[in-house]
């Protein structure tokens, strides 16, 4: 019995020994892209970076909806990171490790689109807000929730997410005001995030607060 007592006394710190030699790259993945012509803005990459290692290709990680990332147990050593999402430009790091490490990571699109205001809208009103001439006559897109689908959570939308679409689209109301005057938001339909005061953002905060769901992307609708 003494004897096992003892071993057992030395394989607490060949233990703790071990786990110091591992470590772990940790961080959180941005979108750069632009709103407006001549306008970029970061946010965090809720499309999930998919991260491999150069030389570990049977292995690789994805970042969530808030762009966290967690990497670990890497021995000290170099690493060639790739971090990657459709439709955006790859980035390429190599970084050497001797401890625990936090990165910060923008993947980018800067290819120029059209702005597109986010909105919540109901079903009933759908058809006639997408319709209206505001979207043509001031070259706009729009993406769009519907309250139903948030109701029943067929789509979701995030604290984060639902501020990011706020300043998205606050971005795009400065552009707006600058090229077309303040006429604009007089022609506006109802629905738009971040201008119609009567939207019930009360029902969104509660639907992140239920069970922390990740975004859906909205519908998206263009000419």
């Amino acid at each position: 019995m003494k004897k096992i007592i003892l071993l057992g006394f030395l394989y607490l710190p060949i233990c703790i020994f071990a786990q110091k030699n591992y470590f772990s790259i940790t961080g959180r993945t941005f979108l750069e892209e632009y709103i407006v012509p001549n306008q970029t803005t970061k946010s965090p990459l809720s499309a999930g970076a998919y991260i491999q290692i150069k030389g570990m290709p049977e292995r690789g990680w994805l970042a969530d909806t808030e762009g966290y990332f967690k990497i670990d147990s890497l021995r000290k050593g170099k690493y060639h990171l790739t971090f990657s999402c459709i439709g955006l430009e790859r980035v390429d790091t190599v970084i050497l490790i001797n401890g625990n490490i936090d990165l910060k990571i923008i993947l980018s699109d800067l290819s120029i689109h059209t702005p597109q205001l986010s909105l919540i809208l109901s079903k009933e009103e759908e058809n006639k807000v997408l319709k209206d001439n505001f979207w043509d006559k001031y070259g706009l897109n729009a993406s769009w929730y519907t309250k139903e689908s948030l109701r029943d959570k067929s789509q979701r939308i995030t604290i984060l997410g639902y501020s990011h679409r706020v300043k998205r689209n606050q971005i795009i109301f400065d552009y707006l005001d600058k090229k077309y005057g303040y006429s604009w938001r007089f022609e506006a339909p109802k629905g738009i995030i971040g201008l119609d005061e009567t939207l019930a953002t009360y029902e969104l905060l509660q639907n992140d607060k239920a069970d922390n769901a990740p975004n859906i992307i909205p519908h998206e609708w263009d000419e």
